[in-house]
């Protein structure tokens, strides 16, 4: 295990609508975030899921531990603030895990030698740790939540976990 996981936004609000946030506390422990990304999640409209982040602040294992230093800027100019400081932070805590989906902040924290996965392969990756009984019935419910990850994606990660 990852002694530092960061995560972008995109994940925790994916996972929270499917009420699926706390596989990453059963993961990881403890998942950090960005100012910017807390914002992200939590932003003043409310939608499905925003409770769920709410109270995985409230509970003290997704945290927000200050002000990352985002001096740092990618080489894709495209990526949301999330995103950049998502990877900044990563970046500068060599070790760490990222939790992104992005296709283009998933190509930037690779060029910079992040390690990275996605919300589909945490998905496999709770199947596996024995968080839950099958790992399809909750990719199955990311689209209809109005998340899309390609269904490539979600049949690599069910035939690396034989399902």
């Amino acid at each position: 295990m990852r002694s530092v996981v960061i995560a972008d936004a995109g994940p925790l609000i994916a996972l929270s609508r499917i009420d699926s946030l706390d596989l990453l506390h059963g993961l990881f422990g403890q998942v950090l975030v960005t100012e910017a990304v807390r914002d992200e999640a939590l932003p003043a409209a409310d939608y499905p899921g925003k409770a769920v982040i709410a109270r995985a602040f409230d509970a003290g294992w997704l945290a927000c531990p200050g002000p990352f230093d985002t001096s740092w800027q990618p080489v894709n100019p495209g990526l949301d603030a999330g995103e950049r400081s998502a990877i900044a932070a990563a970046v500068k805590m060599p070790g760490c895990l990222l939790i992104i989906d992005d296709r283009a902040g998933r190509a930037e924290a690779k060029s910079h030698r992040v390690a990275i996965i996605g919300t589909a392969a945490i998905i496999g990756l709770a199947k596996l740790q024995g968080l839950i009984p099958a790992a399809r019935p909750i990719l199955d419910r990311l689209q209809p939540a109005g998340y899309f990850v390609h269904p490539r994606i979600i049949e690599a990660v069910l035939q690396d976990i034989g399902e």
